[in-house]
């Protein structure tokens, strides 16, 4: 479920439902093409529009990456989990900023995101162990 505002609109709820079918479509991309100009500051990371992705493409990656140093101590794997903007999705950016906010018993981390110096709204990771 997603919740959506406009102007026109106003509030709406989209609902997607879950089937058996298979997914057999991903499109790939290479997060080291993005992550090649990323900063990295202790709890915080940056990075500019660096190439033909998504500002979405841009954001997972860089939150994956820092959430990877931060708690590089952490035996598995990220998972985007939840995304919650202010005023909806981004088209176009110059930089993005995070700032990682909490975890909760490290399974779900929280991040603030800025864009072009602006705080837009948060995303959520979940780790998920190998063991």
């Amino acid at each position: 479920m997603a919740k959506f505002k406009d102007e026109k609109r106003g509030s709406f709820k989209v609902f997607g439902i879950e089937y058996e079918k298979e997914i057999t479509k991903r499109i790939p991309y290479d997060e080291s093409v993005i992550m090649k100009e990323a900063i990295f500051n202790g709890e915080e990371a940056s990075i500019s529009k660096n190439s033909q992705y998504s500002f979405i493409e841009h954001l997972v990656s860089l939150n994956k990456s820092s959430l990877s140093k931060i708690f590089d101590d952490i035996k598995g794997k990220f998972y985007f989990s939840r995304l919650e903007l202010k005023n909806g999705f981004i088209k176009d950016f110059e930089t993005i900023q995070l700032h990682f906010k909490a975890h909760f018993n490290y399974q779900l981390m929280q991040s603030a995101i800025s864009v072009d110096g602006q705080e837009v709204g948060q995303i959520y990771f979940s780790c998920k162990n190998d063991e």
